[in-house]
């Protein structure tokens, strides 16, 4: 008995270490594809010239990715807001939508507090300015988390590396004093 819970404590350990792991991953993921659907919101206003609204509940191309689709479903709960109420508060549109699609979607919640304050221009302009000041406020949060994205790629295997061997070394050392 006591063997078996060394054993399941130990692998406990490990899981979590792989958990880690697979967070930091994930995170980078959302990342880049936060920046591509903020550039395929960008391609519709200021492009297109399509209101925001109906560009955010068109939908926007998610991949078969689930960041990807996150993103897309983030921005189609703002747009559908947005089209039921016209005067909406975007602002308040765009936090009740993120609680909505971070609640739903475990690759919103892979953003750190860091990224997500990459995302504030967004939520205090967006849909509130002419179209050549929201493509430049679009351009700019969209190269902002791509930069992210590039800066934290490289750590990302030493952050793996690190994460699933403390998993690994935890597990051994938590199942060697519990036996």
């Amino acid at each position: 008995m006591r063997l078996t819970m060394a054993l399941l404590a130990g692998l406990g350990c490990c899981a979590l270490g792989f958990a880690v792991s697979g967070a930091a991953a994930r995170r980078l993921r959302a990342l880049q594809a936060g920046a591509q659907a903020i550039q395929a919101i960008r391609l519709g206003v200021c492009v297109r010239g399509e209101v925001l609204a109906r560009v955010l509940q068109q939908g926007l191309p998610s991949g078969a990715s689930p960041e990807g689709r996150a993103w897309a479903d983030f921005f189609v709960t703002a747009g559908q807001t947005l089209a039921k109420e016209p005067g909406a508060d975007f602002a308040k549109t765009w936090a009740e939508a993120w609680a909505r699609a971070s609640g739903t979607h475990l690759a919103l919640r892979a953003l750190s507090e860091e990224d997500a304050r990459l995302l504030e221009p967004l939520r205090e302009g967006l849909g509130r300015t002419p179209r050549d000041e929201q493509q430049v406020l679009l351009e700019g949060v969209s190269e902002q988390l791509q930069a992210q994205y590039e800066h934290l790629r490289p750590k990302l295997a030493d952050t793996q590396k690190i994460a699933q061997t403390l998993g690994m070394l935890g597990g051994l050392a938590l199942f060697l004093l519990l036996i």
